[in-house]
C-alpha cells in the first residue's frame, strides 16, 4: 500500500480548521445568546442566561484545544520510517474479529478521523489505552488492551 503522509496530515490540518472555524461561529452565538437581554430571567428562576453561559465556556475551552491541536499538526513534519510505533506513526493494525483499521499517534486531535483514498484514518494519542498499548510495538507485535470493559487483541501490520 503507497500511502503519502504528508497528504494525510494535509487532511488533518484542512480538518482541523473546519472544525475550528464552525466552532468560532458556536462560541460567537452562545456568548451572544448567554449576553441578550431576552436571556437575562426576571427571577431566580429563570435560568436562560445561565445555561448559555456554561454552553459558551464549554464551547471555549473546545475551541483552545482545537487551535492547540491545529499548531501541533502545523509544526509536525511527519516521519517517513520508523520500525516501532512512536509519535507520527501511521499504523495498520488487525483486531481479532478480522477488523482493519490505521491509527495516526499524536499528542492531540485524539478522536479525529480522515479520509485517504477510501481509508479511514482515526487520531489516538498516547494516553488512549490503545495509544498506550500500541507505543513502542514493532511490525508482527500482538497485543491486547481493555475498552470499555472488552478486551481486544491487536496485530500490528504495518508502521508508516
Amino acid at each position: 500500500m503507497n500511502i503519502d503522509k504528508s497528504e494525510i496530515l494535509a487532511l488533518i490540518i484542512g480538518q482541523l480548521r473546519l472544525d475550528l472555524t464552525s466552532l468560532e461561529q458556536a462560541v460567537a452565538i452562545a456568548r451572544d445568546t448567554a449576553t441578550h437581554a431576552d436571556c437575562l430571567g426576571a427571577s431566580k428562576y429563570e435560568t436562560m442566561g445561565l445555561e448559555a453561559s456554561y454552553l459558551a465556556q464549554g464551547q471555549g475551552a473546545r475551541l483552545l484545544e482545537i487551535e492547540r491541536s491545529l499548531e501541533y499538526f502545523k509544526r509536525l513534519t511527519p516521519v517517513e520510517f520508523s520500525s516501532t510505533v512512536a509519535l507520527s506513526s501511521l499504523v495498520t493494525l488487525d483486531d481479532d474479529q478480522g477488523n482493519r483499521q490505521l491509527l495516526w499517534l499524536a499528542s492531540e486531535a485524539g478522536g479525529l478521523k480522515v479520509i485517504y483514498d477510501d481509508l479511514t484514518i482515526t487520531v489516538i494519542t498516547p494516553r488512549s489505552p490503545l495509544g498506550q498499548r500500541l507505543t513502542g510495538k514493532c511490525v508482527g507485535d500482538e497485543f491486547e488492551v481493555a475498552i470499555a470493559g472488552n478486551s481486544r487483541s491487536y496485530d500490528v501490520v504495518a508502521i508508516y
